[in-house]
């Protein structure tokens, strides 16, 4: 039996890089992908937490946002070939509850996740379906091709809310997404780009990465700040942290006719609103959870969105553990690990 190097879930936080057998394709319409590269989510982080802040079953090889070549392919890939490159998205629709069944297998109701709810991309080998997959084009970097899930979720967040050059925006977050964000907003063609960032090396990150204006939310007085930068409110606010008390501070700041997305995910948080509000303001909500890959991919092979620079650590899958403990303490703003 062939072994492979794989970092599993043990439960009660506990990651372990083993020894576990190299999967095989069961079905003709899977392939067995060879993982190049994968990075560390921050759901990776929740799943580790003890007690955990998001479920995963214990024994499941983590990782969920990874690319790779694939090796071997089934009778019925798709149109897929030994060779391909390929990134991965991870969420399975199962085809047969409301949303698949009415056009949105992005948010699907009962979906199947890599590396959530069964096997991930943190190990040498994953089998995938066919119907997961995207090609990579030409001149993508590795450390590009492993961040294009998140980016993909970003640009599902982004094809919603639909910004304009022209208008000012409130992003709150400049951890791994909210750094993506920035330069998502900023290759778009966004000048006007505010962050609230907590502590000194988010703060000096989400300037380097191309904010106008980047408050310290320790210290508040946010919407004085932009008032007399700006002159105005924001048109748009992004939240993606997903704090409870982020939605009711955007709805207070937003300008009339102003958008906010909600993105950031937490499920125990809770915020306390005034309804009247969004009907005075005519103020419109939309949260995002569905990823958009083709979007992501178009604007990467464009060359406006230099990822690499987003990667602060690079490992292999051995010291994984390392890279999820900078991950904890904030050193990292993304780590990649190489199987």
């Amino acid at each position: 039996m062939k072994t492979m190097r794989a970092a599993v879930f043990k439960g009660n936080g506990i990651l372990s890089v083993e020894d576990i057998p190299v999967p095989v394709i069961k079905y003709p319409t899977q392939v067995l992908v060879k993982i190049k590269a994968a990075s560390i989510c921050g759901s990776d982080l929740h799943g580790l937490m003890v007690p955990p802040a998001q479920y995963l079953p214990v024994g499941i090889v983590m990782g969920h946002e990874f690319f790779g070549e694939i090796i071997e392919c089934g009778e019925n890939a798709g149109g897929f070939v030994t060779g391909d490159l390929v990134v991965v998205n991870p969420a399975i629709p199962c085809g047969t509850c409301f949303a698949c069944t009415h056009g949105h297998k992005g948010i699907c109701d009962h979906n199947t996740h890599y590396g959530q709810t069964c096997d991930g991309g943190f190990a040498e080998y994953l089998v995938v379906e066919s119907s997961q997959l995207y090609k990579v084009p030409d001149g993508i970097t590795a450390d590009a091709a492993a961040q294009t899930e998140p980016l993909a979720c970003i640009m599902g967040g982004i094809t919603k809310l639909q910004p304009k050059p022209d208008e000012h925006i409130l992003l709150y977050g400049a951890g791994p997404i909210g750094l993506m964000y920035i330069k998502v907003l900023a290759a778009l063609g966004i000048r006007h780009i505010a962050v609230c960032a907590k502590g000194e090396r988010r703060i000096q990150e989400a300037r380097h990465f191309g904010a106008e204006i980047v408050i310290d939310s320790q210290k508040g007085g946010i919407l004085e700040i932009l008032m007399k930068r700006w002159g105005q409110k924001p048109d748009a606010v992004i939240d993606a942290v997903g704090a409870g008390t982020i939605f009711p501070e955007a709805v207070e700041m937003i300008n009339s006719g102003g958008r906010i997305l909600l993105f950031g995910f937490n499920k125990s948080a809770r915020s306390k609103i005034a309804p009247a509000d969004f009907c005075v303001k005519e103020i419109q909500v939309v949260g995002s959870r569905s990823k958009d890959f083709p979007a992501a991919l178009s604007l990467l092979s464009e060359g406006r969105l230099d990822l690499d620079e987003l990667v602060s650590h690079r490992l292999p899958l051995s010291e994984i553990n390392e890279g999820i403990a900078l991950m904890r303490s904030r050193e990292a703003s993304r780590v990649i690990v190489y199987p």
